[in-house]
Parts: C-alpha cells; sequence; structure tokens
C-alpha cells in the first residue's frame, strides 16, 4: 500500500496547477506522452523527468591568485532550451553588440569570474517501481530502445528507483566571462552538433513510448496543449535566457538539490552539476552490472 500512497501523492503534485520545485516551474511538454504511458501503468510512477536540453550554464571559478580558497558550489543557466535551436539566440549573448549589451549585463550580473560550458543532455527520467521484476522489464526496455545507461539506482526495503538515461551528451567549455577562447564560427559549429544530439534524442525517446505501448501499457500520443489529467502544462516552450532572479532560484536546485517530487528535474542523477558519482545498477536479460563512477564489476 506504501507504494501507491506514494504514487498517488505524486500523480497529485504533477496535476496540481502550482508551479513544481523546478527553476522552469513546470514539465517538459515533448515528453507528456512518455510520461502519461508510465504513469498509467500500476507498476510505475516517475518521480522527476527532463525531455533533452541545450544550455549555456555558468559556474564560479577559482581566482588564479587565490588557489587555497574553496570553490563556490552552484551555477547558473544562461540560457536553456528543450528544443533544437539557432545560433542566433545563443550568440548575442556571448558576443554582445551595442543593441544586445543590456541583454548580456542582465545575464552575467555576476560578482566573480563565471565559466561558461556549452551543454546537450539527453532525456533522463527517474521512475518508481512497484517491484525487482517491474524494475528489471522497464530497464531492459529502456535498454533495447538506445538508453543504454539506464539501470536499478536504489534498492531497499521500501523503494526502487530506475533512472532511464543514455550517454548522447556534449559538455564544451568556451571560457569564462572576463575571456571568451572560442569564435562565433564555433559556437555555430556546437549548435549544429547539439540540435543533430537533439534529434536523436528523440528518436530514440519516440521508440521508448513506442516500446512502451506495445508491452502492454496504456496511453495516447498527445499534442502539446492538451491537458495532463487536470493540471495545465506549457506548450510553446522557447528557449530560456535567466534574469538574475531566475538565476538565483536555479543556483538553489543546484545547491540544495530536489527530490520526492512529480516535477522536479533532473538533478536527482545528474552527478555532472554537483561532482557527486553515484552506485547504480544496470539490469538485462543476460547480467547485472554493478557501476561506481568509472569501474565496474559483472555478477
Amino acid at each position: 500500500m506504501e507504494f501507491e500512497k506514494r504514487k498517488a501523492a505524486t500523480l497529485a503534485s504533477i496535476n496540481s496547477p502550482e508551479p513544481d520545485k523546478s527553476p522552469k516551474g513546470n514539465i517538459d511538454a515533448p515528453i507528456i506522452p512518455l510520461l502519461n504511458t508510465l504513469n498509467s501503468h500500476p507498476s510505475y510512477f516517475t518521480t522527476s523527468s527532463c525531455s533533452g536540453r541545450i544550455s549555456i550554464l555558468s559556474t564560479p571559478t577559482t581566482p588564479f591568485n587565490n588557489p587555497t580558497k574553496k570553490k563556490a558550489k552552484g551555477g547558473k543557466w544562461v540560457f536553456i532550451s528543450h528544443d533544437p535551436i539557432q545560433p542566433h539566440l545563443v550568440l548575442p549573448l556571448l558576443f554582445p553588440t551595442e543593441s544586445t549589451q543590456k541583454v548580456n549585463e542582465l545575464s552575467f550580473e555576476l560578482t566573480q569570474p563565471h565559466s561558461l560550458v556549452f551543454r546537450f543532455e539527453p532525456l533522463i527520467i527517474a521512475v518508481e517501481c512497484k517491484d525487482i521484476g517491474s524494475a528489471q522489464l522497464l530497464v531492459s526496455l529502456a535498454i533495447s530502445c538506445g538508453f543504454r545507461e539506464s539501470g536499478i539506482t536504489s534498492v531497499n526495503k521500501k523503494r526502487v528507483i530506475i533512472a532511464i538515461r543514455c550517454s548522447i551528451r556534449l559538455e564544451v567549455p568556451l571560457g569564462d566571462t572576463e575571456k571568451l577562447m572560442v569564435s562565433p564560427e564555433y559556437v555555430e559549429y556546437l549548435v549544429t552538433l547539439a540540435n543533430e544530439k537533439m534529434e536523436t534524442n528523440k528518436k530514440r525517446t519516440d521508440s521508448f513510448l513506442d516500446a512502451l505501448l506495445k508491452n502492454g501499457f496504456s496511453g495516447t500520443r498527445i499534442g502539446n496543449e492538451e491537458f495532463l489529467d487536470n493540471g495545465k502544462v506549457e506548450s510553446d516552450e522557447g528557449p530560456v535566457c535567466f534574469n538574475t532572479k531566475e538565476s538565483e532560484l536555479l543556483e538553489n536546485s543546484l545547491g540544495n538539490g530536489v527530490s520526492g517530487n512529480g516535477n522536479a528535474k533532473r538533478r536527482d542523477f545528474d552527478d555532472s552539476c554537483s561532482g557527486n558519482y553515484s552506485l547504480y545498477i544496470l539490469v538485462d536479460p543476460y547480467h547485472i552490472s554493478v557501476q561506481f563512477c568509472f569501474c565496474s564489476l559483472r555478477i
């Protein structure tokens, strides 16, 4: 009964009109059909998710003249989009002209130098499963659709949690807020690569949804402007350039983490932002792999 209670509470949170704890405040529209399908099954419910994103992240750097000073935690998104983007959306932020200087100053209102990193991160979904058997089935389906880093991340007497994810990431340092080390042409090249990865991510996501529907899950493909039960989700997501207030909210979420909320984003499993590594178990029909960081033990 505890599983059913947690599921009911999580789905109630998803359907609430109130913003969730993520900086964006709601679920990513591209994966609403997939989340509906997973949550329709009696053995599963989603606890956090991200459809995939292209972003520029700024993080505090340690001054060269003070190497003993501890590196500050947290970071700020200067730009983020859950859809393919055009170079003109990010170039003014990095290479401002007189007409875009004001936008650039608002984005980089920082008290110390920050490193800037261009990133693409693929879909990630955390799912609580009713039991180990249910977890193994879902992980096997995810792996077969290209999400090869999927696995069981937590098992105890009360909960079984899996992460659905893959490794088509892109993370490129651009320099810092005082000096960029790349040209506009190189940023355009990175945007092209990120868009290609976004398309691959979408194909794998659609393939996973189709695999679920073919294996007894219920659900239908819905348009981005429809409702998720009683809670409306924004449909036209355009890219976001965060101002200072929104960046502070993001910094808090990166520093403190979020958990237990049905709409909370990928913080649970995004060790690239936090610098932490996790123990997790990959399950497929042939073996179980226990992994920590880059070490693997087959049993």
